[in-house]
C-alpha cells in the first residue's frame, strides 16, 4: 500500500487584503508615538510570515524591544509568539520552542484563554515535526482546554486536524478519523470549505490507511469537490493523486487510476511543482508495473528519477524510485540489472537513514549553539556589572581621599589590598579559561574521532556487505540457474569483499586498544630482518595478484628497540598501502639503515601513484577526509596510517613521508636501535 500525498493545514495563507493592510500600516508606522509602534509592528511581523519570514523576524524583534521598554505585556507575549512563528518558518525548532514557552509564561500571567490555545498549538507542531508525538498530543489537548470557553472555531477547527494529522502519523487510523470530523463540524459552522476539504481528504487518508478503499474514495471525492470550488489548484492534484493510489490497491480500476495520476501530473507541471510531479510519475510508473507493462513502468520511473536526481529532492524518492525500478527488471528477468538497481536502492535507503541522522544532529549543534550564545550574554552581563561597580568603587576612594586626607596611607593599602585580590582574581580567572580551552580542543578530538569511526563503520564496512549479502543472496535463491564460471566470480568477489571487512577491523581492533589502553607495550631487542620477512611473506599473495616486486633490502645484524607486536602492524600497514597504490607489475622495497644517533631508519619505497600536497597535509590525521582508492580499485579507511603514527610514537619514534604525484611514495619510520640510558 502506497503512502498517500497528507496535506495538513498548518497556517492560514495571507489574504490580498492582508498584504494591503501591510502596505497600509508601515506608511501609518513613522507617524506613531513609541507607545503604539510595537502593536502596529507586531502586525506588520504577522503580515509578512508566509511571504518573507526574515522580514517578519525583524518586525518581532523591534515589538519585542520596544514592548520591553514599555514593560507592556500583552505585546511582549505576541512579538514573543510572533518570533517562534518565523523561527518555525526556518525551521529552526529549537529556538522556536524557546520562543513559545517564552510567550506562553507571558499569557499564562494575563490569562488569555485563546492566545493560550494558539502557543500551544504551535509548540504541538514543533514537536510533531521532531517525531515527539506524545508531546505533540500532551500540547494539543492543552490547546483545547484553552479554547474551550472561547469563541475561536477555526483556531479549534485547525487543533482537531493537527491532532488527526498526529494519530494518523502514528497509525491510529480510528482516532485520527474521528478528529478530522470534529474540525469538519467546527469548519462548516465557520464556513471555511478549504479547512472542510483539507478534513475531508485527512479523513479518507484514514480510512485508506484501514483498507476500507471505498470510503476512502468517497471522503477524497467530497474534498476534491471543496477545493475545486475554492480553486485551489494545488490540492486538486494531490487529491487526484491519492485516488489514483486507492484504484492501484483496488486493482480493478487501474485505467481510472492511470486518469487520475495523469490529471494530476498535468496540474504539478503547470504549476511548476516539480517535487510533487515526481512523486505522480514514481506512482504512474508503479501502476504500470502492477498492469505487467514493465517496459512502460521502467520508462517513467527512470524519467522520474531522472527529474529527482536534477533538483536534488531527496533520497526518499529516489530510494522509492530504485526500489520499484528492482521489482520491473526482476519481472522481466534481468537478473543482473535487477541486482544493480537492489544495490542503488539500498544505498540510498541508508543515505535516508543518514540524512535523518544528520538532521538530529544538526538540532543538537544549533542547542548547544543557543546555549552557548546565552552564556556568552550572561558572562558579558556579569562582567559589566563588575565594571560598573569597580568604577563606583574608585569614584568613593577619589571622594574619600578627598575629604579625608589623613586617611591616605589606609586608602592606599585597601587599594593595594584590591589590586591584590583582582590580580588573584584575574589569574584563577586565567587559569580556568585556560582549562576550558583545553577541554573545548580535547571535546572537538574526541568529537571528531567519534565522526571519524561513525565514517568508517557507516561507509567501509556496508559496501563490502552489501557485495557479500547480494551474491550470497542470488547464489542461494538461483544456484542452478548460474554457471560454474559465474558461481566462481561471485565466490571470488565475495572471498576480496570478506578480505576487506577482515583487514578493516585488524586496524580497528588495533587502534581501538591503543586508545582504550588495552594495548601495552613491551618494548624489546630484536633482528629487524626477521621480522620483515615475515610481513613480506604476508603479503606476498596480496602483491601476485597485482603482479608486484616485492624487495627486502635489510640486511642481517640491523636491531631494534622496540615493541615486536607493534613494529609488525606499522611494517604491515606502510606493505599494505604500497602494494595498494602501486600500479601492476610495479615494485615495493623496504630497507634500513642505521645513524650516528643510535637510531634506525626504516624505509618502504614504492612507484605508485603517489601523493599530492593536500594528500600528505591530511596523511596521518584521524579526522582526515582522504579516502583514495588503490590503483586496482581498492578500498581503505585511512585509519591503518593513524595507527601507524600512534604506534611510532609509542616506540618513541618519528614517521615521515615523501612523495609526487606519478612518481610513488617513500615512507620513513625512524625508530631506536637501542636500550635507552634511563631504562637500563
Amino acid at each position: 500500500m502506497k503512502n498517500p500525498f497528507l496535506f495538513i493545514l498548518l497556517f492560514s495563507c495571507l489574504s490580498l487584503a492582508a498584504q494591503h493592510q501591510a502596505d497600509s500600516l508601515l506608511k501609518l508606522l513613522p507617524a506613531l508615538a513609541e507607545n503604539e509602534k510595537a502593536h502596529v509592528l507586531n502586525q506588520l511581523s504577522v503580515s509578512f510570515q508566509e511571504d518573507d519570514s526574515a522580514r517578519s523576524l525583524g518586525y518581532a524583534r523591534e515589538a519585542l524591544a520596544l514592548a520591553r521598554k514599555s514593560d507592556n505585556r500583552p505585546e511582549i507575549g505576541d512579538a514573543l509568539f510572533n518570533a517562534g512563528e518565523c523561527y518555525y518558518c526556518f525551521e529552526e525548532f529549537s529556538l522556536a520552542l524557546k520562543s513559545y514557552q517564552q510567550a506562553l509564561e507571558v499569557i499564562q500571567a494575563l490569562d488569555d484563554k485563546e492566545r493560550l490555545g494558539d502557543i500551544y498549538n504551535s509548540i504541538s507542531l514543533v514537536h510533531y515535526f521532531r517525531s515527539e508525538y506524545d508531546l505533540a498530543i500532551k500540547n494539543q489537548m492543552e490547546a483545547l482546554r484553552s479554547l474551550k470557553n472561547s469563541n475561536s472555531k477555526r483556531t479549534m477547527a485547525r487543533v482537531y486536524s493537527n491532532i488527526g494529522m498526529v494519530y494518523s502519523r502514528i497509525g491510529d487510523d480510528r482516532r485520527s478519523i474521528n478528529y478530522y470530523r470534529e474540525a469538519v463540524a467546527l469548519n462548516q459552522e465557520e464556513g471555511n470549505m478549504d479547512g472542510v476539504a483539507v478534513n475531508y481528504n485527512g479523513i479518507g487518508i484514514g480510512y485508506y490507511n484501514m483498507g476500507k478503499f471505498d470510503s476512502s474514495v468517497i471522503n477524497y471525492h467530497i474534498a476534491l469537490k471543496g477545493f475545486r470550488a475554492v480553486n485551489d489548484r494545488e490540492k486538486i492534484a494531490i487529491t487526484l493523486n491519492n485516488i489514483a493510489n486507492v484504484f492501484v490497491d483496488q486493482g480493478d480500476s487501474l485505467t481510472q487510476a492511470l486518469d487520475y495520476f495523469r490529471q494530476a501530473l498535468s496540474v504539478f507541471e503547470e504549476l511548476n511543482d516539480v517535487r510533487n510531479a515526481t512523486f505522480v510519475l514514481e506512482s504512474l510508473g508503479a501502476a504500470y508495473l502492477v498492469m505487467g507493462e514493465e517496459t512502460k513502468a521502467l520508462e517513467i520511473l527512470q524519467s522520474g528519477l531522472e527529474l529527482a536526481k536534477k533538483h536534488r529532492i531527496g533520497y526518499f524518492i529516489q530510494s522509492t524510485c530504485y526500489k520499484d525500478i528492482t521489482r520491473a527488471y526482476e519481472k522481466m528477468g534481468k537478473v543482473n540489472e535487477a541486482y544493480a538497481s537492489y544495490k542503488l536502492y539500498k544505498a540510498y535507503e541508508d543515505s535516508l537513514h543518514q540524512e535523518e541522522r544528520i538532521r538530529q544532529a544538526a538540532e543538537l549543534e544549533k542547542k548547544f549553539e543557543t546555549e552557548k550564545k546565552e552564556e556568552e550574554i550572561l558572562r558579558l552581563n556579569a562582567e559589566h556589572e563588575i565594571v560598573s561597580l569597580q568604577v563606583q568603587k574608585e569614584k568613593a576612594i577619589r571622594t574619600f581621599v578627598t575629604v579625608v586626607l589623613l586617611l591616605a596611607i589606609g586608602i592606599m593599602i585597601y587599594i593595594s589590598y584590591a589590586y591584590y585580590q583582582k590580580k588573584k582574581t584575574n589569574t584563577v580567572l586565567n587559569q580556568k579559561n585556560e582549562q576550558i580551552e583545553q577541554q573545548r580542543n580535547e571535546l572537538e578530538k574526541i568529537n571528531a574521532t567519534k565522526n571519524r569511526f561513525f565514517s568508517i563503520l557507516a561507509h567501509d564496512l556496508k559496501n563490502p556487505f552489501h557485495t557479500i549479502l547480494g551474491y550470497a543472496s542470488l547464489l542461494d535463491n538461483d544456484y542452478g540457474r548460474f554457471s560454474d564460471e559465474e558461481r566462481k566470480k561471485y565466490a571470488g568477489d565475495i572471498y576480496k569483499s570478506a578480505n576487506i571487512v577482515f583487514r578493516l577491523l585488524q586496524n580497528l581492533l588495533d587502534w581501538s586498544r591503543a586508545q582504550t589502553g588495552s594495548l601495552t607495550y613491551n618494548p624489546v631487542s630484536f633482528e629487524l630482518k626477521q621480522l620483515s620477512e615475515s610481513v613480506l611473506s604476508l603479503l606476498k599473495p596480496l602483491a601476485d595478484q597485482k603482479g608486484i616486486t616485492l624487495d627486502n633490502r635489510i640486511n642481517g645484524g640491523v636491531f631494534l628497540y622496540a615493541d615486536p607486536m607493534m613494529m609488525e602492524t606499522i611494517l604491515r600497514n606502510l606493505l599494505s598501502n604500497a602494494i595498494k597504490f602501486s600500479y601492476p607489475e610495479g615494485h615495493v622495497s623496504i630497507s634500513a639503515g642505521k645513524n650516528p644517533q643510535e637510531q634506525v631508519t626504516i624505509c618502504v619505497s614504492d612507484d605508485g601513484a603517489g601523493l599530492s600536497e593536500d594528500d600528505l597535509r591530511q596523511l596521518f590525521r584521524i579526522d582526515s577526509t582522504v579516502r583514495r582508492k588503490g590503483t586496482g580499485g581498492e578500498e581503505g579507511s585511512g585509519l591503518g596510517l593513524a595507527i601507524c603514527k600512534d604506534f611510532v610514537g609509542t616506540n618513541k619514534g618519528t614517521i615521515r613521508v615523501e612523495s609526487e604525484p606519478g612518481r610513488g611514495s617513500r615512507f620513513y619510520v625512524t625508530i631506536p636501535a637501542m636500550v635507552p640510558k634511563a631504562e637500563l
